[in-house]
């Protein structure tokens, strides 16, 4: 009998049934009425989730993709931009922009800490003649689970009377952490269809500010899929200046439905317990986490491997013996870390029986914990919350 796959990497994330069901309707013609009305019902329910009345873009893409929209959008070769480094897809993001002429001052942290809003304010004091053009940042590293505190950095920002825009990597935050756009004043803010939106990858989504607006006017970056300004035309009427990805906005008409059903602040909480048993039950094996409590991710956590378990073997294990898949570490964190993701759609009961599977699977290769020490701890976490 076929069992169900559970697929605990950080991204994509595990689809759910309704939403898969919509994925199936019957194509529709995209210059057409119906597709119009489609069009505007999901523009509406994505300014509820990133909680803003700015302009929603969307393209048919990848994160990285849209990652790079934005960078050839706002800026001009030559342009000066800081960015926060701190992982893997951090450090992407600052690989795009030098590879289109920008300068870019990096921020870097170790990988398991968080930036905080001193040293975004360390490096604007010292920008005399307000060269920054913007900060440029994720709201959560997946390589390393670790969130930040957009919130703080944007207000020393505005403290510092600085004019730099407020750039931000949402794609594995966007309903699944906190998210405010508006009142947090961020000027542009990334995302894709894949994660907290529990849909397949093929979607990239910006919301952009008017001052963000008043940038891309003065920008001299080639671009033609990614023009912005096209798709901000052709979208007034709901419609695309190229073939939209069809299929994937039912399904995130669908999807918006669901979250905004269960409430986005439920949705924000729900992420925050989950994380909350994860992190417990993990530390209750006496395993060790990357991240600290207080910079710790709501999607993804990073969990130091025991001595003597590598991660092919670990991840077989559980594979094979339970169908939950996770995700290694990447780059300077290979063979160091796992990584299980804990987005989208997942609720008590999964998370017991992920955790479970993990103990028994590290059991099996040796590691020395009393069986049923996760579970306790998972049931306690949520009977506690109760």
């Amino acid at each position: 009998m076929e069992r169900r796959k559970y697929l605990q990497i950080p991204g994509p994330t595990n689809v759910p049934d309704r939403i898969l069901r919509s994925l199936s309707k019957p194509l529709l013609n995209h210059r057409g009425e119906e597709f119009e009305e489609l069009v505007d019902s999901c523009v509406k329910g994505l300014k509820k989730i990133y909680k803003t009345e700015n302009d929603i873009l969307i393209f048919p893409s990848s994160g990285s993709g849209i990652l790079e929209a934005s960078i050839v959008n706002l800026f001009s070769r030559g342009d000066t931009v800081a960015i926060v480094k701190l992982g893997v897809f951090s450090d992407r993001m600052a690989s795009i922009a030098e590879n289109h002429g920008l300068n870019v001052i990096p921020i870097e942290k170790e990988w398991g800490e968080a930036v905080t809003k001193s040293d975004i304010k360390k490096v604007l004091e010292n920008d005399k003649d307000k060269e920054i053009k913007a900060i440029c940042l994720p709201h959560n590293e997946t390589s390393t689970g670790v969130k930040n505190d957009i919130k703080s950095i944007s207000e020393i920002i505005k403290k510092l009377n600085h004019p730099a825009l407020v750039v931000v990597d949402a794609i594995s935050s966007l309903a699944s952490l906190e998210l405010e756009t508006d009142k947090w004043n961020l000027d542009v803010v990334v995302s894709s269809s894949q994660k907290g939106l529990m849909l397949p990858p093929g979607l990239g989504i910006v919301s952009i500010s008017k001052g963000a607006w008043d940038l891309i006017e003065k920008s001299t970056m080639s671009k033609w899929y990614w023009d912005f300004k096209v798709v901000k035309e052709r979208m007034k009427g709901n419609q695309f200046p190229y073939t939209p990805s069809t299929s994937l906005l039912f399904g995130l008409k669908e999807s918006i439905d669901m979250i905004l059903d269960e409430e986005l602040e439920n949705v924000w909480n729900r992420h925050e317990l989950m994380t909350t048993a994860v992190r417990n039950s993990s530390q209750a094996m006496g395993l060790k986490l990357l991240a600290n409590d207080k910079d710790a991710s709501n999607t993804v956590t990073a969990i130091f491997l025991p001595k003597g378990i590598k991660y092919i073997d670990l991840a077989r294990v559980l594979s094979e013996d339970y169908n939950i898949i996770i995700g290694g570490g990447l780059k300077k964190l290979k063979e160091k870390i796992f990584r299980i993701g804990h987005l989208g759609s997942l609720h008590h009961v999964e998370v017991y029986g992920i955790m479970g599977a993990l103990e028994m699977a590290l059991f099996k290769l040796g590691y020395k914990v009393e069986l049923g020490t996760a579970a306790k701890s998972v049931a306690e976490t949520f009977l506690e919350d109760k």
